[in-house]
C-alpha cells in the first residue's frame, strides 16, 4: 500500500538529528527522501560516537527509509547537480547555519528560480535574526536557552538528562510545518519558504510553563507539574520502580489509599483535597514510599490494577520493548533484508487506507548516487565524469 505522501520528493540536505528526523517522518508517510551528503564521511552523525562503523544506532534511528547521494557542494559541477535535483523536488529541507547555502548559491532564491513550486524549509539553531543567529547550536544549547532544561533538571544541580529533546521536538515541528505548506500548495499551486529553529520549537513545546509565567508570574521547575498532576515515582521491596498518576478525579485518590490499606489518609487534613495534596506533596510521597517498600513491584501492580489506579512499571528500554502492550501495538519494524535488516522503531500513526512504505534500511554513504542522478537525466558517462572531477 502506498503512503499518504507517495509521489512527494524530498531533497534533504541536513545532518545530525533535527533535519534528518523531519525527513524520516516524511519518508515514513511514503515520500521519496534523498539525503545529500558530502563525499567521503557523509553525515557527521555516522561516526559521532567515535566507533568506525558506517551505520551506528544514532544514525540508523533518524535515517531509515532514505536514499543517499554524495555531492560536493563546494564544486561548481556538484552545485549544478544539486540544483538539478532541487528543480524536481517538492520539498527541500536544510539545517545549516543561516546564510551558508545562500553563500554557495544554493539558497531559497536560487532554488525557487529553478522550481517555483518548491516548499523550501530552513531549520536553524537559534533563528535567522537576533544576537545568537550565528552561534553553533546543538540540543543542549537549545534546551538551555529555551528554559526546557530547567523543566527536567534541578536548577541547583543542573545535569544533562535523557534524549535529545530539543532536536527531536524540532524535527517533529519541522515535519508538521512542511505538511502544512504542501497542503497550501495544493490550493495555490506555488511553493513557499518556511523557517523554524531549535529555539523556536523548544519554546513552542514549553506552552504550559510559559503560560504559567506570563499569566501568574510563577517560574516552573521539574517538580511543578508532578505536584499538580499528583504523579509519584515509587519503589517496591524488590527495588523495581513504578509510577502512579492520580490526576484530578477524586476516585483515583480514594482507590489508592484503600489499595495500600491506609483509608484514614482520605480524611487527613493534609490530603483531604487535591490542593491539600499538592501543598503537602513531599509528606504524601514519603508516606507512599514507606508503604510501597513493603511489597515487590508486581504485587503492587496487581493490587492497584484491581482498584483501577493509574499505575505502570517504570521500564528501561529493554523492558519496554518486551512489554505485552508494546508488542501488541507493533511499534518495531524490520527495515531492509538479509545482512542489512535492522529492527527499529516505526511510524507511530496508523492510517486506515494508506500505509508507511519506508522499508529501506539506513543508507550507506552515497549508496544511491548513480541511481538518483540517472533519474535526474545524467548519462552514465556524465556521472563518471562528475566522480572523476570530485563533484560527487
Amino acid at each position: 500500500m502506498a503512503g499518504p505522501l507517495t509521489g512527494i520528493r524530498v531533497l534533504e540536505n541536513a545532518n545530525f538529528i533535527s533535519g534528518p528526523y523531519a525527513g524520516m517522518l516524511l519518508a515514513d508517510q511514503g515520500a521519496e527522501v534523498v539525503k545529500v551528503e558530502m563525499p567521503g564521511a557523509g553525515d557527521p552523525f555516522r561516526r559521532w560516537s567515535g566507533r568506525g562503523e558506517e551505520i551506528l544506532p544514532q544514525f540508523a534511528a533518524f535515517n531509515r527509509g532514505k536514499q543517499s547521494v554524495t555531492i560536493n557542494l563546494k564544486h561548481e559541477a556538484g552545485r549544478a547537480a544539486y540544483l538539478r535535483l532541487a528543480a524536481e523536488a517538492d520539498v527541500v529541507l536544510e539545517n545549516f547555519r543561516p546564510g551558508r547555502l545562500d553563500a554557495l548559491g544554493l539558497g531559497y532564491e536560487e532554488v525557487n528560480r529553478h522550481n517555483p513550486r518548491v516548499v523550501y524549509c530552513s531549520l536553524s539553531g537559534m533563528g535567522t535574526v537576533g544576537p545568537y543567529r550565528d552561534r553553533p547550536t546543538y540540543d543542549a544549547i537549545a534546551q538551555a536557552v529555551s528554559g526546557l532544561w530547567s523543566q527536567i533538571s534541578e536548577r541547583a544541580d543542573p545535569r544533562p538528562i535523557g534524549p535529545a529533546l530539543s532536536d527531536q521536538i524540532t524535527g517533529l515541528t519541522t515535519a508538521y510545518g512542511i505538511l502544512g505548506a504542501l497542503v497550501e500548495r495544493g490550493t495555490s499551486g506555488i511553493g513557499q519558504r518556511l523557517e523554524t529553529s531549535m529555539l523556536a520549537a523548544s519554546l513552542g513545546f514549553m506552552a504550559h510553563p510559559i503560560a504559567e509565567y506570563t499569566m501568574t508570574g510563577e517560574v516552573s521547575g521539574p517538580t511543578t507539574r508532578p505536584r499538580r498532576s499528583q504523579t509519584y515515582a515509587l519503589t517496591g521491596s524488590d527495588g523495581k520502580p513504578l509510577g502512579i498518576h492520580l490526576s484530578s478525579p477524586p476516585k483515583f485518590w480514594k482507590s489508592l489509599v484503600r489499595a495500600i490499606g491506609r483509608p484514614e489518609l482520605e480524611d487527613d487534613p493534609r490530603f483531604r483535597t487535591k490542593n491539600d495534596r499538592i501543598t503537602h506533596y513531599d509528606d504524601l510521597h514519603q508516606i507512599l514510599a514507606d508503604a510501597f517498600a513493603a511489597k515487590p513491584r508486581d504485587a503492587w501492580l496487581a493490587v492497584l490494577g484491581e482498584y483501577d489506579v493509574p499505575v505502570a512499571p517504570i521500564h528501561d528500554v529493554g523492558e519496554a520493548l518486551d512489554d505485552p502492550q508494546v508488542r501488541a501495538i507493533a511499534m518495531t519494524e524490520t527495515f531492509g533484508t538479509g545482512d542489512r535488516a535492522l529492527d527499529l522503531v516505526g511510524f507511530p500513526i496508523r492510517y486506515a487506507r494508506t500505509a508507511s512504505s519506508a522499508t529501506l534500511p539506513p543508507p550507506r554513504v552515497g549508496e544511491h548516487t548513480d541511481t538518483v542522478l540517472a533519474g535526474a537525466g545524467y548519462a552514465p558517462g556524465e556521472i563518471q565524469a562528475l566522480r572523476d572531477a570530485g563533484a560527487i
